[in-house]
């Protein structure tokens, strides 16, 4: 499970902190089909977990059978009797209303459990119990992070939209175990669904199996993100979700500039291949709709974009005019990519600190012409000065490879990863620029660590 550097300075401040999660299922059994292998990872990375069924049977033969089975497959998963408790409200009739909320409540001051996460069903369900299984879970924890599972057997995919999954390869035999405890379910123990569900969400993460969770912050809830975010073993979701939530984010691209020199002897619109794998990214992992925007930077309503909402500025001040007339002129902006004129001669990026230029590396051909090796970018995350309640990135390169380095950092989950062991998200200041490098032989990138900037 990857830890953030967030929580484990959180940890330090208390020492022995412990971290508790209650996962409440509306039926026994509900918890190992949606959550079964994280509750095995979070055990064994130190979390103390507590399981509530909320329903029982109205047939007290099959009710005994039942909380039997379900004391049963906790304990394998390793939640102790003592930490799992019934509220037995009628199964099939499940309602939210202030007796079952009060009754949670009370029975919560009890027991004693008091969690800084809480587990519960998705909305996104056709179980009328599982719906209001979440309703009751919201109003008790109003100013808890939860985080919502899937029943495979009654999920209604388009809706669940996960945020934070947890690799539970390593786990997937112990949750597989737990579920055949359950012998009065028969068939309703759906395991090769279960399979094909957490295969489906690792899948795109170079994971076997993941379960994959939805994330809501009701109010109160914001300062504990860092906690949710901790349990998540997809660093593209934990770069994207404290920058822009369930929110937009506009890319402004650079337009084309004239030049009476003679091109460059190297193919254009590398910027459009990185505009492109960025869209397609977020096609494949967000699993909500697609929350980029595209604008270019010399249309009108781009400079209303860049003064509303989340924004990704792209290409040099060369040729966007955004980053030319805002970016380039922020106070705590560091690199920037500058250039002579007429014809935007000696284009490189300066350290506005130590005045120290760095230049893309070029060689000739036997004709003479000039060929790009290796292209320099500038990849900045920022609160956005013009709207600090938005963010801003650039992803701004010398040329269209650098540029396109920028964004192979931002698309791909491996170097988001490398990314985050660098950097803080949620911000905890104002932002950060670091220096990219892209090869142009082999088209690999790499972040260059010693160029860190935060500010």
């Amino acid at each position: 499970m990857v830890s953030t550097n967030t929580l484990s300075e959180e940890i330090e401040k208390v020492e022995g902190a412990l971290f508790t999660a209650l996962f409440i299922g509306c039926h026994a059994d509900d918890l190992e089909i949606g959550a079964g292998g994280t509750i095995v990872s979070m055990i064994e990375s130190g979390w103390t977990l507590w399981g509530c069924i909320l329903t029982a049977e109205a047939d007290p033969e099959l009710a005994a059978r039942r909380q039997q089975e379900q004391v049963e497959a906790a304990t394998i998963l390793g939640i102790p009797s003592e930490r799992l408790f019934f509220m037995n409200f009628p199964d099939g009739n499940l309602q939210c209303s202030r007796e079952t909320v009060t009754a949670l409540r009370t029975t919560l001051e009890e027991k004693g459990c008091y969690p800084e996460l809480v587990f519960t069903h998705t909305h996104a369900d056709s179980h009328n119990d599982h719906r209001a299984a979440h309703d009751i879970t919201r109003s008790v924890f109003r100013k808890k992070p939860i985080l919502t599972y899937a029943v495979v057997n009654s999920l209604i995919h388009s809706d669940f939209k996960p945020k934070i999954f947890v690799d539970t390869t390593q786990y997937n035999d112990k949750k597989h175990l737990a579920c055949e405890v359950y012998e009065s379910q028969g068939p309703r123990i759906m395991h090769k669904e279960m399979d094909y569900l957490t295969h489906g969400y690792g899948g795109p993460l170079g994971l076997k199996h993941a379960e994959g969770f939805e994330l809501l912050l009701q109010e109160g809830a914001e300062d504990m993100l860092y906690l949710a975010l901790s349990l998540n073993d997809d660093s593209f979701h934990n770069f994207w979700y404290p920058l822009i939530g369930t929110q937009n984010i506009s890319i402004i691209r650079s337009t084309p500039v004239r030049r009476q020199k003679p091109r460059y002897h190297w193919p254009e619109y590398k910027e459009l291949e990185g505009m492109n794998m960025f869209l397609k990214s977020f096609s494949e992992i967000w699993h909500d709709r697609n929350p980029v925007e595209l604008h270019s930077s010399d249309e009108p309503q781009s400079e209303f974009a860049l003064t509303d909402s989340n924004v990704l500025l792209s290409g040099s001040g060369a040729a966007n005019v955004l980053v030319r007339n805002y970016y380039d002129h922020f106070k705590d902006i560091r690199y920037i990519v500058d250039y002579i004129m007429p014809d935007y001669q000696d284009l490189h990026i300066i350290d506005k600190n130590t005045r120290k230029k760095i230049y893309a590396t070029y060689q000739e051909d036997s004709f003479g012409r000039s060929r790009l090796v290796k292209d320099m970018g500038i990849l900045t995350v920022m609160r956005n000065p013009v709207r600090e309640t938005k963010h801003l990135i650039g992803c701004i390169g010398i040329h269209g490879f650098g540029t396109l380095g920028c964004y192979k950092i931002l698309s791909q989950p491996e170097h988001l990863r490398e990314l985050l062991q660098y950097v803080e998200l949620p911000l905890k200041g104002k932002g950060f620029q670091v220096l990219v490098e892209h090869d142009i032989s082999n088209g690999k990138v790499s972040l260059k660590p010693k160029t860190l900037h935060k500010f």
